[in-house]
C-alpha cells in the first residue's frame, strides 16, 4: 500500500523506519508502530530509483568494463610471459645440450592440427621462415611436445605444470604468444588495454603494442611488424583488430636502413627507381624515411603483397578515422566536437610532404615553417594508446574500394551528388549546413562507409571535403583517395575523400599504407 507523506524526503524516511526497528520497545523517539505502518509514495520511489540509475551509469562509464577486461587480460599476458622467460632463462643456463627449436620459425600459442598454422591465416613471413603450431591435445605440454619446443622437465629444477596460453588465443584479433629462437630466445604477446600498451612500449622491444622478453629482443628483426600499429575493429566496417603501417609506405634496402633517393621533390620517386628487391629495395614503414609516391593503385596493392600484406581498405581506413575522431587528444579544444581535429601537414603550398622525424608529430622540420601548430600536428591517437602519423595531410593514400571490408572493386563507379549539382568536378562539404554539400549519396559510395560518424562535422571541425562529380552522374573512377595532402589546407582531414582516381594513374601527391 502506497501512503501519502509528505512529512520526510525518502532518505530520511527510510534512516527513520530502520532505526525504529532496532530501537527498544519502549523507545519514545521512533514509535516502532508508527515505524512500521510508514510507506513510500510513487514519486519517492521513482526519484530513489532514479538516482540509483544514474549512480550505476556513473560508475559504469567511470570503469570502463571493457577496458577493465581487457586491463586483466594483459595483467595475466604478462604474468604468464615473465613465467615463461623464467623458465627458459634457467632451462638455457643448466642445459645447454636440450634442444630449443628450430631458427627462422615463429613457434605460436595458436593449436592447429596443420604444423604450419594453415588454419589460422597468419600473416605471410618473410622467405625462409615458417609458423609451427601444435594440436589442440599436446598445446601446453612441458615435455617438449607443446608449443614452446623445449623439454622444461629435462632437469627437474624448473616448476612449470603446463605451458601457458593467451586468454583469447586467436589470430583474428592478433592475440596470441609466439616464441623464436637461434642462439637467443624472445617471446611476444600482444597488449589490448591502453595501460599496458603504453607500459609494452618501454620494454625495450621493437614492435609497438607487444610486449616483449627474453634474452635478446632484437631477435626476429623483420619478422614481426615493427613500425606497424595494432587498430582495435569496429563492427561497423566489417573489421577485427587489425596491424596497419604508423607511417606512409616507404622504401628502405635490405637491412632495413631508410631509401630516400630518387625523389621528385616531394616523396621517394617509384617511377623512377621500384622499391622491389629487384633493385635491392624493400617496401617499410619507418621514421626518417620520406613516402613513396608516384605509384599507381595497380602497383601500391602488389607492393602490399609482396610483404605479406594488403592495401589498405576503405572500411578499415574508416575504422582509424572513426576511432581517431572520438579521442579526444586529437582535437585542438581538447574534446571530441570542440575546435577541430589535427590537420596533420597541411597548411601552405610551400610546405613540400615531410618525413616522419619530429618526436612530437609536428610538421617542424629543416626548410619548413610552423605557422600552426594546432593544424600542423601530423599524429593521432587511437583508443588503444597507438599512435598514427599523417592520416591526414602529407600525401593522399591510395585505398583499397571494398564492401564490408572484402575485395577491391575496380569497376566504374556512382558518385554522390553535391548540392549545387554543377556538370563537374568539385570539392563538397560533409554535413548539410555549409554549401556545397553532399546532397545525396550513391550505392558505391554510401554515407556510412565515409562521413564522419557526427553528421554535422564538415570543414569547420577539420573532417575534410569530398572530391565528387557535382551531378553524380557515373563516372570511370575507380580508386578511393583518402586523407589529403600538403598544399590542400582545410580540404584536408581524416575523413578527405578525392573520386576523380583511376587504378593506373600516377602522381608526386598520392601513396600508399599497408595492412594485415
Amino acid at each position: 500500500m502506497i501512503r501519502k507523506n509528505k512529512k520526510a524526503f525518502p532518505f530520511i524516511r527510510i534512516f527513520r523506519a530502520k532505526f525504529a526497528l532496532f530501537a527498544p520497545d519502549n523507545s519514545s523517539a521512533f514509535p516502532r508502530s508508527v515505524a512500521l505502518e510508514e510507506s513510500f509514495t510513487l514519486i519517492e520511489l521513482l526519484i530513489v530509483i532514479g538516482i540509483l540509475a544514474v549512480l550505476v551509469a556513473a560508475v559504469v562509464l567511470t570503469l570502463n568494463p571493457a577496458q577493465l577486461l581487457a586491463q586483466a587480460r594483459d595483467s595475466k599476458r604478462q604474468q604468464d610471459l615473465s613465467a615463461l622467460n623464467q623458465a627458459l632463462n634457467t632451462v638455457y643456463a643448466l642445459d645447454q645440450t636440450v634442444s630449443f627449436g628450430a631458427s627462422s620459425t615463429v613457434y605460436t600459442s595458436l593449436p592447429d592440427s596443420s604444423s604450419t598454422c594453415g588454419s589460422w591465416g597468419l600473416p605471410s613471413l618473410p622467405s625462409g621462415w615458417n609458423y609451427n603450431c601444435v594440436s589442440t591435445t599436446t598445446l601446453q605440454n612441458t615435455n617438449g611436445t607443446g608449443w614452446i619446443p623445449v623439454n622444461f622437465q629435462s632437469n627437474g629444477v624448473v616448476s612449470l605444470s603446463s605451458l601457458p596460453i593467451d586468454p583469447v588465443n586467436a589470430s583474428s584479433s592478433n592475440l596470441y604468444y609466439t616464441y623464436i629462437t637461434g642462439g637467443s630466445f624472445k617471446l611476444t604477446a600482444t597488449m589490448e588495454s591502453t595501460k599496458y600498451a603504453s607500459l609494452a612500449s618501454s620494454d625495450g622491444g621493437t614492435i609497438s603494442g607487444a610486449l616483449e622478453m627474453g634474452s635478446n629482443l632484437a631477435l626476429g628483426q623483420g619478422v614481426f611488424p615493427s613500425g606497424w600499429i595494432r587498430v582495435p575493429g569496429n563492427p561497423t566496417f566489417g573489421t577485427s583488430d587489425f596491424w596497419v603501417m604508423k607511417y606512409a609506405a616507404t622504401c628502405s634496402d635490405a637491412t632495413g636502413a631508410v631509401i630516400n633517393t630518387p625523389t621528385d621533390g616531394n616523396g621517394y620517386n617509384n617511377g623512377a627507381t621500384n622499391c622491389t628487391p629487384t633493385n635491392n629495395r624493400q617496401i617499410s614503414s619507418l621514421p626518417g624515411g620520406i613516402q613513396i609516391v608516384d605509384i599507381s593503385h595497380t602497383t601500391a596493392v602488389s607492393y602490399c603483397q609482396s610483404i605479406g600484406a594488403h592495401l589498405i581498405t576503405n572500411d578499415e581506413y574508416m575504422t582509424i578515422a572513426t576511432n581517431a575522431a572520438n579521442q579526444p587528444s586529437n582535437w585542438t579544444g581538447g574534446s571530441v566536437g570542440s575546435g577541430g581535429m589535427y590537420l596533420g601537414n597541411a597548411n601552405n603550398a610551400s610546405e613540400y610532404p615531410a618525413d616522419a622525424n619530429d618526436a612530437n608529430g609536428y610538421a617542424g622540420e629543416t626548410n619548413k615553417t610552423v605557422t600552426n601548430p594546432n593544424d600542423e600536428r601530423r599524429t593521432l591517437v587511437l583508443s588503444n594508446g597507438q599512435v598514427i602519423w599523417d592520416l591526414s595531410g602529407n600525401v593522399w593514400e591510395h585505398v583499397a574500394r571494398s564492401i564490408n571490408n572484402v575485395g577491391d572493386l575496380t569497376t566504374a563507379m556512382a558518385l554522390p551528388s553535391c548540392s549545387n549539382a554543377n556538370a563537374g568536378w568539385e570539392w563538397c562539404q560533409y554535413g548539410n549546413t555549409t554549401a556545397p554539400y553532399i546532397s545525396s549519396w550513391s550505392s558505391d559510395v554510401p554515407q556510412v562507409s565515409f562521413a564522419p560518424p557526427n553528421s554535422s562535422w564538415n570543414t569547420s571541425q577539420g573532417m575534410g571535403q569530398v572530391y565528387t562529380y557535382g551531378t553524380g552522374a557515373n563516372q570511370n573512377t575507380t580508386v578511393f583517395l583518402r586523407g589529403g595532402n600538403w598544399s590542400y589546407g582545410s580540404l584536408d582531414g581524416p575523413f578527405a575523400l578525392s573520386l576523380g582516381w583511376g587504378t593506373g594513374d600516377t602522381s608526386s601527391l598520392v601513396g600508399f599504407r599497408c595492412a594485415r
